[in-house]
């Protein structure tokens, strides 16, 4: 089965591993092909893109088929639509519990 280690991250050695959003791998059947699922988060090469991969892979001892899908959004239309659609929670400092650091 592929590596978690996506080709949509970067190559260096600071370079974050994808966000795993879900992984399955499920067995009908003993004599039935194995199928696993993963679904990850990352930035792309470019750092202006986010990028979510869908990854499909049967598995059987006679043959190993995959595919996998990559979406990707520029980073800045993805916090537009947030603030657009999202859920707004508004916090500040008139709201914040004191400390005893606080005055």
């Amino acid at each position: 089965m592929k590596t978690l280690h996506s080709r949509y991250t970067t190559q260096e050695q600071d370079a974050k591993r994808p966000l795993v959003l879900s992984q399955h791998t499920t067995a009908p059947e003993q004599d039935s092909p194995i199928l696993f699922q993963e679904a990850c988060l990352a930035l792309a090469v470019d750092q202006d893109r986010i990028v979510l991969r869908r990854y499909f892979e049967h598995y059987s001892p006679d043959a190993a088929r995959w595919v996998e899908y990559a979406h990707s959004i520029p980073i800045a239309e993805l916090m537009h639509w947030i603030m657009t659609h999202g859920q707004l929670h508004i916090e500040c400092s008139e709201n914040a519990p004191k400390t005893k650091e606080s005055h």
